[in-house]
């Protein structure tokens, strides 16, 4: 079996000042670093699915293609160091107005205090002030010579603070993607230790352990909007978007009106099931369907709730394998395609999904291949139904650990959004949302973070 294993080390460093004076800013700084241990650094093809052609496949190299260093280090002072690395304000001004672009340019530096000549460092920034609870997501260029320019522009009056967290030094970087295994043991064949199993419909294969008793057979099988930079902002902990015109739904009459008449199908992960929680206790006339398992409801694999007075269906289901959780009965795990392939749609159907969490610790082969049988399943329910809304929500930030890099998180989104681009479907950013509110990073936001994404939600839902 081939296996893979890494180790963590963590510094988090800050220098806190004001704004106001142009001097001195608020920055943080998170250096990961790693050492890999693996045993088989042989890569997959990209993808072995007919549904991506070598030209899509091409373009979605090109947008996650990663300067990686020049020659690799031996020690982690070698490595971009936040206790050495500076910034300045690009031609400060005395004065700002609403609509200004700032720029802050940011000087990598090693642990000995070298410069370093060459890019591949991860930074994220935001622009924000906690007592106006307003915040806004910074573009980060790269050089590719040790040099960085983080953009901000300036959307609410008063003062700001300027925060850049180094999620990954280039080296570290590096290291991720070597121990985004191409093979590891979860991506075997079918063998004397092993079963394959194949959706006859998507083509999607998954392997499992073989039980030391049974034979594999004796298991039963079950059957485009671009997103500007920034793409909005936070005042008074309301985001604002710039793409189109969003409201706020902050009754239940607003929230029910909008959801009349309307079936709600909603798969994916536990930060898709947070806007299921949210609208559930948003609108109390929502109640649980009978029929629906304990078993599910414990494990939060499928819950259906109905508003039989408003005609108001809402569905949660969660993505099939691979998913990181309990002990699930595969049965209870549908394939986002097979779902899609099962509805009639129409102008009172609404489907939504996001898949990245769980495949940050995959190859990108095993996503692509993901993304396209569900954009084929996609394609066919528009040109059946070609009211159907279909909605999108993107990868988040909050992963901060080996397995869930922010880093691979964002690859992943990058890819979906490429694969996506030509779909008349909405992609719900949330990236930039989670990415620049002033409160901690958490894979799962916070509540006044999950209204602002269900307002944007709603918003397209709902088109005022």
């Amino acid at each position: 079996c081939i296996y893979y294993k890494c180790l963590e080390t963590l510094t988090l460093f800050y220098v806190q000042g004001s704004m106001h004076n142009y001097k001195a800013f608020i920055i943080y700084f998170t250096l990961l670093t790693f050492k890999c241990y693996y045993s088989d650094s042989a890569y997959i093809s990209p993808t072995d699915s007919t549904f991506i052609s070598p030209k899509e496949l091409q373009l979605i190299e090109q947008t996650l293609k990663w300067p990686a260093p020049p020659t690799s280090v031996t020690a982690v002072n070698q490595s971009t160091s936040p206790y050495t690395s500076s910034y300045i304000f690009q031609n400060p001004r005395t004065s700002y107005s609403v609509g200004d672009i700032i720029s802050v340019v940011i000087t990598a530096r090693d642990g000995l205090n070298n410069s370093k000549v060459y890019g591949g460092d991860f930074f994220q920034a935001k622009l924000f002030n906690t007592e106006l609870k307003a915040s806004v997501y910074g573009e980060v260029v790269d050089h590719l010579n040790g040099t960085y320019t983080a953009n901000f522009k300036l959307l609410w009056a008063g003062q700001a603070t300027v925060a850049i967290r180094l999620i990954h030094s280039s080296e570290a970087v590096e290291e991720k993607v070597v121990c985004n295994a191409q093979r590891s043991e979860r991506l075997l064949k079918a063998s004397h230790c092993c079963c394959e199993y194949r959706h006859p419909i998507t083509g999607e294969s998954w392997i499992c352990r073989r039980p030391n008793h049974l034979p594999c057979m004796n298991v039963t099988c079950v059957p485009g909007l671009d997103t500007p930079s920034p793409a909005g902002f936070y005042l008074h902990d309301n985001w604002t978007s710039l793409m189109c015109h969003t409201q706020s739904f902050h009754t239940i009459k607003q929230t029910v009106a909008c959801l009349k008449d309307k079936q709600v199908l909603m798969m994916g992960d536990s930060t898709l099931r947070q806007w299921y929680e949210y609208l559930l206790k948003t609108v109390p006339s929502m109640s649980y369907m009978q029929n629906i398992t304990e078993k599910a409801m414990l494990k939060k694999i499928l819950i259906h709730s109905l508003d039989t007075a408003n005609n108001i269906r809402l569905v949660w289901r969660a993505h099939g394998l691979p998913i990181r959780t309990s002990l699930t009965p595969r049965a209870d795990l549908h394939y986002i395609a097979s779902e899609v392939d099962a509805l009639a749609g129409g102008q009172h159907s609404v489907v939504v999904f996001t898949i990245w969490a769980h495949f940050t610790t995959f190859p990108l082969a095993t996503y692509l291949q993901r993304l396209a049988g569900i954009r084929r399943s996609v394609l066919a329910l528009l040109q059946r139904a070609p009211q159907t809304l279909v909605l999108i929500k993107s990868a988040n930030t909050g992963y901060k650990d080996i397995y869930g890099s922010d880093w691979l998180s964002w690859q992943l989104d990058c890819a979906l959004r490429v694969m996506f681009r030509e779909l008349p479907v909405v992609i719900i950013d949330v990236w930039q949302m989670t990415s620049c509110h002033y409160l901690p990073d958490d894979i799962h936001p916070s509540y006044k973070v999950i209204k602002n994404e269900v307002d944007l939600f709603l918003s397209f839902v709902c088109p005022r």
